[in-house]
């Protein structure tokens, strides 16, 4: 009896062992595998979109216009509604902002000068509502004509 378990014990930490190093010489499983595949993807993913966004917010990355179109001024009409002068390449557009669209309001044949001079007063410092009206009275005043 005392053979036995001299044996028994003797046999037993060879095979634990012996388990122990079979376990770490299988490959892992293939849903492991896919499981880490996908998270790794997700990660490198979200890094991209978050630099993305991190580089449009510093103002890094311009749009597709390449720095042609700037918006000049905008009016606020309403609640959610907004008159907007917004220049591309050498035009100026009116347009109208709502919540649900953009409508294109006038198409200025002639553009507003920003350093032009107005009532002895520069028209920088005149706020869009006022260079606005102005530009209005002036095509008013050559449509009359």
């Amino acid at each position: 009896m005392i053979k036995k378990l001299l044996v028994l014990v003797s046999v037993s930490p060879a095979l634990l062992l012996a388990d122990t190093v079979e376990k770490q010489n299988t490959l892992p499983t293939m849903s492991g595998m896919l499981a880490q595949m996908v998270f790794v993807l997700l990660l490198v993913v979200g890094l991209l979109l978050g630099l993305a966004w991190m580089l449009r917010r510093a103002g890094l990355v311009q749009g597709a216009a390449n720095g042609q179109m700037k918006v000049l001024g905008a009016l606020s009409v309403g609640a959610r509604e907004r008159v907007v002068l917004v220049q591309v390449g050498q035009e100026q557009l009116v347009l109208g902002v709502t919540a649900a669209e953009i409508s294109l309001l006038h198409l200025l044949a002639e553009p507003i000068d920003v350093g032009a001079t107005t009532d002895g007063q520069p028209l920088i410092t005149a706020s869009f509502s006022q260079r606005f009206q102005q530009a209005l009275k002036r095509r008013q005043q050559e449509s009359a004509s």
